[in-house]
């Protein structure tokens, strides 16, 4: 009998913790290392553990945006200009913001028959650099290995496919904002430093999310952003108009006037502009789209949207999405709920057939916790 468990988180942002290098953090979003932990621990033991067969097959499949390295600063600036350098010491920052965490990933990692596989996504393109997927695979492999049979990163391919018709993708290229540049993933600048090639989306975030969540802590939980602008310029109108012209300018700046084709091209433009006319990008038709384009396909995962859910189709064929584990404020009637949800996705892969459920995480309770808002 051919048995196994995948389990599918994404968009979590462990970033430098909630207090880096002596002060208060508004850049850190993620708060539930212990309900993690628990998590990670109940996937490895119990059902999950050791089986009538023997040791449970269990893969830990994290679908992008899991470390958050756009959140993170290097000597107090947020650089768009990302070297090698940098993305270590902000790997470094991470690990020391959530240290719990990454033993329990270890530990994990450790248990038999379980296995780790992270995927890129657009807040970690750091892991396109060699030396950052050694560092986290070394962090996570019980034995500091690398290469790892425990603990795979993958940086190449936007996408993995397993035989039995289920397929994981992060989603954001499908968005040109989010777009990764898998061919020229890093490029030589005149002065000869090699920095990220990272998509405007990316820029967005260093240049004037971080910027401005000084001021409004929830400026990046916000969906949809129209709706947020909208009525920002009537009940905070000083505020949102900074935001719009800030964001304007570098739009401007980065995709109009900059000198880099290498960086920008104009069919990219376009379709960012394209998509910013649509209301709510929640990756739904792009995934149906992919499950008629290719038939072989039963299950398709994506992450990236922030928006659990779980769409069963007329052919037995399904999408899901594993969420976040962070905060989210919808001003979109239709996913106005609980701000926090730290959902997953338990696949269950048994002699060749699928069943995949979208499950919210509760864990343990404990006997307080911070006041989040």
């Amino acid at each position: 009998m051919d048995e196994k468990y995948k389990i599918v988180i994404s968009d979590c942002h462990l970033s430098a913790g909630r207090y880096y290098q002596g002060r208060f953090n508004p850049h850190e979003d993620f708060f539930f290392d212990q309900e993690m932990i628990d998590f990670f621990e109940h996937f490895s033991t119990g059902i999950y553990g050791e089986g009538t067969q023997g040791a449970v097959n269990v893969e830990l499949f994290i679908n992008g945006d899991f470390l958050d390295f756009l959140n993170v600063p290097y000597l107090g600036e947020f650089e768009e200009g990302i070297t090698e350098e940098i993305a270590l010491a902000k790997c470094d920052a991470i690990f020391e913001g959530h240290p719990r965490v990454m033993a329990a990933l270890k530990k994990f990692a450790s248990k038999p028959n379980k296995k780790i596989t992270y995927l890129v996504g657009n807040h970690d393109a750091e892991l396109f650099y060699e030396k950052v997927r050694e560092k986290i695979t070394r962090h996570w492999d019980p034995e500091d290995q690398y290469p790892s049979e425990k603990v795979q990163v993958l940086a190449n391919v936007d996408r993995v496919r397993y035989a039995e018709g289920l397929e994981i993708r992060h989603g954001n290229q499908f968005e040109a904002t989010n777009q990764l540049d898998f061919q020229n993933p890093v490029i030589k600048l005149n002065n000869g430093i090699s920095v990220l090639n990272i998509p405007w989306g990316s820029i967005y975030v260093l240049k004037i999310i971080n910027r401005m969540k000084w001021q409004r802590s929830n400026l990046d939980k916000v969906r949809p952003i129209k709706v947020f602008a909208f009525f920002g310029l009537i009940f905070d109108p000083i505020f949102t108009l900074k935001f719009v012209l800030l964001s304007t300018f570098y739009f401007f700046k980065t995709r109009i006037f900059s000198r880099s084709q290498n960086l920008f091209g104009f069919r990219n433009t376009l379709k960012i502009l394209s998509q910013e006319g649509s209301f709510f990008l929640d990756l739904e038709n792009e995934a149906r789209q992919t499950l008629e384009a290719d038939p072989t396909i039963h299950t398709i995962v994506f992450g990236h949207t922030h928006l659990p859910m779980h769409r069963v189709y007329a052919n037995g064929r399904q999408y899901l999405n594993s969420g976040t584990w962070t905060r989210m404020v919808y001003l979109d009637w239709r996913f106005i709920g609980e701000p926090f949800r730290k959902t997953f996705i338990l696949i269950h892969l048994k002699n060749g057939e699928i069943k995949a459920e979208l499950n919210q995480w509760s864990g343990q309770k404990a006997p307080y916790a911070p006041y989040l808002g």
